[in-house]
C-alpha cells in the first residue's frame, strides 16, 4: 500500500500545532489519534486543528465524534464492563 508511518510524541499544545500543521502540508496525509491524557486534554485544539487542515483522523474514543471528530476505532467501554459482569457472575 506504500504507507508511510510517521509516530509524533508531543507533550503540550505548542507541539501538537507543529505536528499537526506539518502533517497538514503533506500530500494524502491523515491522523491516527491514540488514547492518552494528553490527546483527551486537548481534544478540542486536535479536532480543530485536523478540521483546518482538512486531514481525515481517526480517534480511539467515541468522545471525539461527539466533539466534532471524524471517526472513532475502539472499544466500547460500557459494553466491556457489561461483558465483564456477566464473565464474574458465571465465575461465582
Amino acid at each position: 500500500m506504500r504507507l508511510e508511518l510517521s509516530p509524533v510524541d508531543v507533550r503540550d499544545a505548542s507541539e501538537i500545532k507543529r505536528a499537526v500543521t506539518a502533517f497538514g502540508r503533506s500530500d494524502n496525509a491523515g491522523l491516527i489519534v491514540t488514547a492518552s491524557a494528553m490527546a483527551t486534554r486537548h481534544r478540542d485544539l486536535i479536532i480543530a486543528l485536523a478540521a483546518i487542515h482538512s486531514l481525515p483522523a481517526v480517534y480511539a474514543s467515541r468522545f471525539f465524534v461527539t466533539a466534532g471528530g471524524l471517526m472513532s476505532y475502539g472499544p466500547h467501554l460500557t459494553d466491556q464492563y457489561r461483558r465483564a459482569a456477566g464473565y464474574v457472575d458465571g465465575i461465582l
